[in-house]
């Protein structure tokens, strides 16, 4: 019975560790690189600004897929990270007129895609200059 007691004890210390650090880590090992307030607010950005290209549900229509296996080829076959990705997206979206929106909302489209693909929120905002942007490998 103490067994169990200090097993679960061990697993409660190391999951307040992983909170409280900063930069949490899913079990995947995908750095939480954006908020999920920032992923709701990309998605109301999204519908208006890219879903008439990449489908409401970011599953590609005229624009590649934004989610799923569509997503994954694509970051694989171009070795896309978190930062490669805000840059694509920042410098070359909408299509119609790139640049056009803010560093605030291209960070939150990109924070609703890393959603919807599965990638974890934490505490830390998605900005141009998060150095663990690097490190989310987008093919995985």
């Amino acid at each position: 019975m103490s067994r169990k007691i200090e097993l679960f004890a061990a697993i409660a210390i190391v999951s307040v560790g992983a909170i409280a650090g900063g930069t949490a880590l899913a079990q995947s090992g995908a750095p939480a690189i954006y908020t999920a307030e920032q992923a709701t607010a990309g998605a109301a950005v999204y519908a208006a600004q890219c879903a008439a290209c990449h489908g409401n549900q970011l599953e590609g229509v005229a624009g590649p897929a934004l989610k799923g296996s569509g997503f994954k080829a694509m970051a694989t076959a171009q070795g896309l990270n978190g930062e490669s990705l805000l840059q694509v997206v920042a410098l070359s979206m909408p299509q119609t007129d790139p640049g056009s929106l803010s560093a605030e909302q291209y960070a939150e489209v990109v924070a609703y895609m890393l959603r919807e693909n599965g990638y974890p929120a934490g505490s830390e905002k998605l900005t141009a200059d998060n150095p663990h942007l690097k490190e989310l490998d987008l093919a995985k």
